[in-house]
């Protein structure tokens, strides 16, 4: 598989700070730190196309980068239906973690989401990757008296389509490459407002967080 990367972040970047706000995301449960380098890839296209494959990817960009440090603003978060159009929740937490996936394992604790429900933590494709487990990971504070809400995810029938594509190779040609997509996205947003914004071609309605 090709993963078109910049040579900025490749070869002259010595420390990514990957900075995300704890949030559900209908397509893939939970957007921390290791979601939030998807952007590293440059072109939306491209993006579309690996959206099945997002957990083997994302273990790619991680082992990529020279150090990564993980920040998760946790005075907000995003409950239900983000990462766009969730409910905002008010957390009064900061987490600050040398580990993006432990930061994101530590912040599903949090959320009170099990990790091992999201899928691009839970399964990388690559036989050397282990999630880490609460048990491996350094705190120096008790999470307990951080924990607030418990966050969910509540799709609308209208998001199914969008989560199909994001799962299937097939489907995702169909959706977003193929003679038929106009045609399927007219039809859609029937139903539903569009989150394409037409005035910047260069974003598409899967590109957020």
């Amino acid at each position: 598989m090709d993963l078109p990367l910049p040579q900025l972040l490749l070869d002259e970047t010595d420390l990514v700070i990957s900075t995300a706000v704890p949030k559900i995301h209908m397509n893939t449960l939970v957007s921390m730190t290791v979601k939030n380098l998807w952007g590293c890839i440059p072109e939306p296209p491209v993006r579309l196309r690996l959206h099945p494959y997002l957990g083997r990817v994302l273990f790619e960009i991680v082992r990529q980068l020279k150090q990564a440090i993980g920040v998760v603003d946790g005075q907000y978060g995003l409950n239900r239906s983000g990462p766009m159009l969730g409910v905002p929740v008010n957390l009064g937490w900061l987490m600050v973690a040398d580990d993006l996936y432990a930061a994101d394992v530590a912040g599903c604790q949090l959320m009170q989401v099990d990790p091992r429900r999201v899928r691009h933590l839970s399964d990388t494709g690559h036989a050397d990757y282990r999630m880490p487990s609460l048990g491996d990971i350094e705190f120096n504070r008790d999470l307990r008296p951080f924990l607030k809400e418990q966050f969910y995810l509540k799709r609308k029938w209208t998001d199914l389509p969008g989560g199909w594509a994001f799962r299937s190779p097939a489907l995702s040609y169909l959706a977003y490459f193929s003679p038929l997509s106009g045609f399927l996205h007219r039809i859609l947003y029937l139903f539903r407002k569009p989150f394409y914004n037409y005035n910047d071609p260069g974003k598409t309605e899967d590109d957020h967080g």
